[in-house]
């Protein structure tokens, strides 16, 4: 018959502290700390080699792979989770301006003369590291240059009644594909015969490099205004006034779910993750706040 140790089982529900390294000085844990904080995706080798750059251990002294990992978790109490990668230059511009000015100039229309484009790539493989580490109960916040290595790109043109038009570019994007897009779009029509984008609609797209490009920019102006439509831009890293993204959202959710249509006839997979409801349209526009 087991004889029930209290002592044993007190000790089983203590948490033990970690055994620290010799090798784990303060300044170590300071400097892989400030690292972390920087930078949460950076590798624990990573951190190991700069240890050694910086001077601050020697080949005889350094940590290894493992030890920094354990101080990354046990001493400095940070988790493992999904990073949140944020633009570098939101910390340069005050937007709030521009927001409020892009809300005003948007009250001039109705939700129905609204219409938005943006693009979106589809990547076949991807280098960025989608992880890292950051304190318990806090996001793991990264900044980082715009970079693509996208193999398709999906131009998309929507509106209150549904998506109005798109297409399906094999590589990236750029002023005059944009341009192209818009003078097959507005030769579109509706269910009943008349122009997709009526006068005195408006068009938003973001801030892209290339649809500020003074050439395609000033050509768009000029196909639009033959049209009666307006174009507007929205504030500078406010992705949450496009109706255009919560399109996309259900395009790479469902893209996700076919991956081997994806694999294999991708262009097909797309067309398919665009067929929805047009009914879905007024939800975006109040998520957005248009309505």
């Amino acid at each position: 018959m087991k004889i029930f140790d209290a002592t044993k089982s007190l000790a089983l529900i203590v948490k033990r502290k970690p055994l620290k390294s010799k090798k784990v000085t303060q300044d170590v844990m300071e400097f892989v700390e400030f690292k972390k904080k920087c930078k949460p995706s950076i590798y624990a080798r990573e951190i190991r080699e700069e240890l050694l750059v910086n001077n601050i251990c020697t080949y005889d002294n350094v940590p290894s792979v493992s030890t920094v990992n354990r101080v990354v978790k046990n001493d400095l109490g940070m988790s493992y989770k999904k990073l949140t990668k944020i633009p570098q230059e939101t910390g340069r511009v005050n937007l709030d301006d521009l927001v409020v000015r892009y809300l005003a100039k948007m009250m001039e229309f109705t939700p129905q003369q609204m219409h938005f484009f943006d693009e979106s790539s589809v990547l076949t493989t991807s280098g960025n590291r989608a992880y890292g580490h950051s304190d318990f109960g806090t996001s793991a916040i990264e900044t980082q240059e715009f970079a693509s290595n996208s193999t398709w790109t999906v131009n998309v043109c929507c509106g209150f009644f549904g998506i109005n038009y798109y297409n399906i570019l094999n590589g990236a994007s750029n002023a005059m594909e944009m341009v192209n897009f818009f003078d097959r779009a507005l030769e579109e029509r509706n269910e009943l015969g008349n122009p997709m984008f009526a006068r005195g609609d408006v068009i938003v797209m973001d801030n892209c490099g290339f649809h500020h490009q003074h050439q395609g920019e000033r050509i768009l102006h000029y196909l639009l205004d033959q049209h009666g439509v307006t174009l507007v831009f929205q504030p500078p890293y406010s992705p949450q006034y496009n109706v255009t993204e919560c399109v996309f959202q259900i395009m790479k959710r469902r893209l996700q779910y076919n991956s081997a249509m994806v694999e294999n006839f991708l262009e097909l997979a797309v067309v398919d993750a665009l067929d929805f409801p047009a009914s879905f349209m007024s939800g975006f526009f109040r998520l957005c706040g248009y309505v």
